[in-house]
């Protein structure tokens, strides 16, 4: 089955179809951007376009699986149903009794699966939502409803009526119900309601959550040292490796007798592969051998194809190109890339993965003046190492956020990861960031929704690496911890200037992170409420950090917080 698969794909990596887009004959650009001084600056395109406003309110019809994939063993799944009314995105609604924008009319859903070629399998009929509500979750009861796991998805098509009036809405959607694997590899999805991954392996039928947590490592730079490095690295607290294809191990073809060791180690010692394809944007070959060899490989958790495909200015289609590729020869793993630009053809790079990786890089460096090039940087010029930044904690924050904001206008589903800065003293970087400010960046992501924690890069100060060796062990190594990130009701809460909270919600419990933003600190009484209509009962455990949070009124309260302090606790709320 896999080498027809394989056979299938290579055939794509000779066909045409990688389309570069208008640069600047000799100019150098990053992020699409001149940069060299013996450059002018001009208007590098690829800005994301914002809707217009629909002054008639319009439905912004969304469905997607709750899972990106189910297997055989799943014998029910569900689909997440948006009915948001919206003045940006959507279709126009008709009339309604009342204001669309304040209706909770009831509308019907009828949902039809097909085939690949458009044939009906099944169909449900009988659910009814609320106008204007979202992440409805409509069950699929894979046995009653006879489908058949197969390795090609299944076209959900979901059509909305609305009562007293003939309009209609229809939407489509990808399921994947997937055979069992028994070749011993592994399988991984994400939540599409929450973002986190679970994976399973082999036969196994119970699906185990995993934040990752580690290390852009360059192999020329650590692991291949040893196939020890594996073991000490996983002593460390990290649960996933990315190893980074430098030296002999980017060498043509692949050395896999070096490399077959290390794969082989990684099982026995418990960590999961984030593995780098070595995808060139015109050449599909080597990426396809990649994954002919590690696709079994029951410690794979997800692909990384593209490293910065933006800043390079990689042909617009090449990354969506290699992610089709890739879901052809292997469905059951996610496709991770970086994204290094705040705002550059972003709906056509992105297209590319599941989980996307924002690398901002604002720690000891200037972003308004290029310190090796000598130029300014702005929005139509330069190179600071840092697109559009303000070399502030923010920066990374920001950039999260207004990802997720273009996600939501296109439509789409994806996972958003952070990589933190986890270097300096080189480029653009005078010195590397102290382990307050690691800490910083790394709960500012996870507070923002990243799911994933990537820091480039290994081997990092010795100050940086104790400390995430520390931390690794909350993020990614407490099970608490990873339950609430994973499955817990994210909400972000308001605590005051300079301080960002994130809180989530799970049963009778409550997962807080406290990142003090301020290198002086924030004085006076700081004050975070549990969202929602919870009151906080009394803190059960401090995670990180201060431990002299008191309740008040149901309130959590703290007499001021020191320079870029950092606390995170479990609460009993009520």
């Amino acid at each position: 089955m896999w080498t027809t698969v394989l056979t299938v794909a290579a055939s794509l990596a000779s066909l045409p179809g990688v389309e570069a887009f208008n640069n600047p004959a000799g100019v150098d650009i990053w992020c699409g951007k001149a940069y060299r001084s013996s450059n002018t600056s001009f208007n590098p395109g690829g800005w994301f376009e914002q809707p217009s406003y629909s002054s008639t309110p319009l439905l912004d019809l969304k469905v997607r699986p709750r899972m990106s994939i189910y297997l055989e063993s799943d014998t029910t799944g569900s689909l997440l149903v948006d009915t948001a009314v919206s003045h940006l995105t959507g279709d126009p609604l008709p009339i309604l009794p009342s204001t669309a924008a304040d209706s909770k009319q009831p509308i019907h859903l009828t949902i039809d699966i097909l085939t690949s070629n458009g044939t009906s399998v099944a169909s449900i009929t009988n659910n009814t939502l609320t106008l204007d509500t979202t992440n409805n979750d409509i069950p699929l009861p894979f046995d009653s409803l006879h489908l058949t796991p197969q390795r090609t998805p299944y076209t959900i098509t979901t059509t909305v009526s609305l009562p007293n009036t003939t309009t209609t809405f229809t939407t489509s959607t990808d399921l994947y119900y997937l055979p069992q694997r028994t070749d011993g590899g592994s399988a991984t999805r994400i939540d599409h309601l929450h973002g986190g991954l679970s994976y399973l392996r082999g036969e196994d039928t119970t699906w185990t959550p995993i934040f990752p947590f580690t290390y852009y490592v360059q192999w020329s730079l650590y692991w291949d040292t040893s196939p020890a490095t594996l073991s000490t690295f996983s002593s460390m607290g990290y649960n996933v490796i990315h190893i980074v294809p430098t030296g002999s191990l980017s060498d043509t073809p692949f050395p896999w007798a070096n490399f077959t060791p290390y794969l082989d180690l990684a099982d026995t010692s418990n960590l999961h592969l984030q593995y780098d394809v070595l995808w060139e944007p015109s050449n599909l070959t080597e990426m396809i051998d990649q994954v002919t060899h590690i696709h079994t490989h029951p410690s794979l958790l997800l692909y990384y194809t593209g490293d910065e495909p933006d800043g390079k200015s990689d042909p617009l289609n090449s990354t969506l190109i290699a992610y089709n590729t890739l879901k052809e020869l292997d469905p059951y793993h996610p496709v991770s890339l970086a994204l290094n630009c705040r705002d550059f053809y972003y709906e056509e790079y992105a297209a590319g993965a599941d989980i996307i990786l924002s690398d901002v890089y604002p720690i000891a460096t200037n972003t308004s003046w290029s310190t090796v090039y000598e130029t300014p940087c702005n929005a139509t010029y330069g190179c600071c190492g840092c697109d559009d930044c303000t070399g502030e904690f923010a920066d990374i924050s920001d950039r999260i956020e207004e990802f997720r904001a273009f996600d939501q206008i296109i439509g789409w589903e994806k996972t958003h990861w952070g990589a933190p800065q986890a270097f300096g003293n080189e480029t653009f970087w005078t010195r590397y960031p102290t382990s307050e400010e690691e800490v910083v960046m790394v709960l500012l992501s996870v507070n923002h929704g990243a799911m994933g924690i990537v820091m480039w890069d290994f081997p990092s100060s010795t100050g940086i690496e104790e400390v995430t060796g520390e931390l690794s062990r909350v993020i990614g190594g407490d099970a608490e911890v990873v339950e609430f990130l994973v499955g817990g009701e994210r909400a972000a809460v308001k605590a005051g200037s300079g301080v960002d909270v994130a809180v989530w919600v799970d049963g009778g419990k409550a997962l807080v992170s406290v990142v003090c933003l301020e290198y002086d600190g924030v004085e006076g009484d700081v004050v975070v409420e549990v969202p929602g209509n919870g009151t906080v009962k009394e803190v059960v455990k401090a995670l990180w950090g201060s431990s002299e949070w008191e309740v008040t009124g149901g309130k959590l309260v703290k007499q001021g917080l020191s320079g870029l302090e950092v606390d995170v606790f479990v609460v009993e709320v009520v």
